[in-house]
């Protein structure tokens, strides 16, 4: 499960530090971010057409599962958009005077509000699973995911309760606020395009791994005929 991360009114000298200071902690949490809704992708893909025969609650967990790794790999994308808007909008003549805080800050909130939504439901679905898969099987593997979804799944609501209200009033305010300061219908056109690309990014990029690991993996091999018939050949 994912961590959300919200900067508030401080995001922009978030940046600034990031392109000062922290690069490589930056460059180190976008790797493991991407590596980990590699491995969801490809946890989810290894079960989806099993998840389609069976239904229920594991059909409900699985799907669960994608829209995790879909907003993982949305996270990725949308922040290394955000990390190097301030570098390539500058090249352009015609944005060379474009408020770029502005909008990484408007850009921000939106991801942030998108990534919540998605979030918090679903890690209380995965958070439920790994305690009663940990309460029927008592593991140290299963101990530890469970106690890190706890963490997550707690941490994240605390995150929402607190940053949520005012991230909706940044956006209420520049979509209906400022209607007549000139400028904002271009900042909250490219705000908006980079959650579009953000959340096509990892819609793609999530679907794709699962696609090809649902092709690979069949779960109910096993249980074929064929399978059924050399069970009794042990090389």
């Amino acid at each position: 499960m994912y961590l959300l991360t919200k900067n508030g009114n401080n995001v922009i000298s978030s940046f600034k530090k990031i392109r000062s200071v922290f690069m490589f902690s930056f460059i180190l949490v976008i790797v493991l971010n991407f590596v980990i809704s590699w491995m969801n992708s490809v946890s989810v893909g290894r079960m989806w057409s099993e998840s389609k025969a069976i239904g229920g609650s594991f059909r409900v967990y699985t799907v669960a599962g994608y829209i995790m790794a879909v907003t993982g790999f949305t996270m990725v994308y949308g922040y290394l958009l955000l990390f190097i808007a301030p570098y390539i909008i500058p090249l352009i003549p015609a944005l060379s005077e474009f408020p770029v805080d502005t909008l990484i800050s408007l850009a921000d909130d939106l991801l942030y509000v998108m990534i919540a939504i998605c979030i918090i439901p679903t890690g209380f679905i995965i958070w439920y699973q790994t305690f009663i898969h940990f309460w029927r099987k008592k593991t140290l593997k299963n101990g530890l995911t469970a106690a890190w979804n706890t963490f997550a799944q707690i941490r994240n609501t605390i995150s929402v309760v607190k940053n949520m209200p005012s991230a909706i009033g940044r956006i209420k305010n520049a979509f209906f606020g400022k209607k007549g300061k000139k400028g904002n219908g271009v900042i909250i056109f490219f705000a908006v395009l980079v959650l579009v690309f953000a959340v096509l990014g990892g819609w793609l990029t999530a679907s794709a791994i699962m696609k090809r690991a649902d092709k690979k993996h069949d779960g109910f091999a096993e249980f074929s005929p064929e399978n059924q018939k050399s069970d009794g050949v042990k090389s």
